[in-house]
């Protein structure tokens, strides 16, 4: 089986009076989740945090590779590993929230990634251990789509 666990991509700062779960994505936080987005290996279905910036994660995503998102409320901050275990399916992705993206990922296999905006770790269970199949930044994801224009290896 193989996972995805995604952080969302950059929101905007917060505005006086704005509710901390309402805050969109920034324009630089749409643009790194494309791009990551486009590297991706199949995915068959996403699951995100109910907070804005993670649902407009999981629809770029989503939309990139036409399948479903739910709206899952084990992946609000402050929820552990256990809580979404049962969601586990080959290809699934997990839209959550710095530290608990990399909680998950260090339960799993013992390494803490540090997952920037919009990073993702491919997680795949051989028998009953998960190994790091893959670590996908932005900035890596921009540098491969730039080549892939240029044509430069």
């Amino acid at each position: 089986m193989l996972i995805f666990i995604m952080r969302h991509g950059k929101a905007i700062e917060a505005k006086p009076g704005m509710i901390d779960d309402e805050r969109p994505l920034s324009s630089e936080g749409i643009e790194e989740v494309v791009v990551v987005s486009r590297l991706l290996p199949r995915v068959k279905i996403v699951y995100s945090s109910p907070l804005k910036r993670a649902i407009e994660t999981a629809e770029i995503v989503a939309r990139s590779h036409r399948v479903e998102y739910r709206v899952i409320d084990e992946l609000l901050p402050g929820r552990y590993l256990k809580d979404i275990e049962p969601y586990f399916s080959d290809r699934a992705l997990f839209v959550g929230h710095a530290p608990y993206v990399d909680d998950y990922v260090v339960e799993l296999t013992g390494y803490r990634p540090r997952l920037p905006t919009a990073g993702v770790v491919g997680l795949r269970r051989v028998e009953n251990m998960w190994f790091i199949e893959f670590f996908l930044t932005p900035q890596y994801a921009r540098e491969v789509v730039e080549r892939l224009k240029t044509g430069r290896p």
